[in-house]
């Protein structure tokens, strides 16, 4: 098999497996997963021994979404819209999320460890993006990074857990982020 085409049906398979997921849970079988790529259940597990290394690919395919979603952002020319955006889309991420971070997580894997530089990268463009929008004005000075992650840990959280109505947490989403917008007062 050529190369493109192993690359190729890796992609499928965690593409169909992230769908299947996403319907059936972590009960989810490996075969199925194979039907819905067009593969065989061996393509399967040629590319991922195990689940829980293809839970982890789908983890690691979604941060990079998020990191290339955070490149475009930073290079639309509005740093107001970008540093919103990014930190709603990565709330908004966290919902889907939990399943294969606590399936990880039950297996042993540790996610911090093993994806440690796509963390930095994370933290650089949640950087950028924030000092971009605090020099328009668009987000308090006196916010920094550490204060700002932690924000998106407390609100990653809430939205992982599903125990909120919809409207609850886009409401508490949109008060967060006003209170990191500028005031007169402050």
């Amino acid at each position: 098999m050529a190369r493109s085409d192993a690359v190729r049906n890796r992609e499928k398979v965690r593409q169909a497996a992230e769908t299947v997921l996403s319907e059936q849970g972590l009960s989810a079988r490996m075969d199925e997963i194979a039907r819905r790529a067009g593969v065989g259940v061996g393509t399967v597990y040629r590319h991922f021994a195990t689940k829980e290394a293809l839970y982890q690919a789908i983890v690691t395919a979604r941060v990079d979404v998020l990191l290339a979603e955070a490149d475009q952002l930073r290079e639309s020319g509005d740093p107001r819209t970008a540093f919103f955006t990014f930190f709603t889309r990565i709330v908004a991420d966290a919902t889907g999320k939990k399943a294969y971070t606590d399936a990880l997580r039950t297996a042993g894997i540790d996610l911090k460890s093993e994806q440690a530089a796509q963390a930095a990268r994370m933290r650089q463009a949640i950087d950028d993006l924030l000092r971009n929008a605090q020099q328009t004005a668009a987000v308090r000075r006196d916010a920094a990074l550490p204060e700002i992650l932690a924000l998106l840990r407390g609100a990653t959280m809430a939205a992982e857990t599903g125990d909120y109505p919809a409207a609850v947490l886009d409401r508490s989403l949109q008060l967060l982020l006003d209170g990191l917008r500028p005031h007169a007062d402050i």
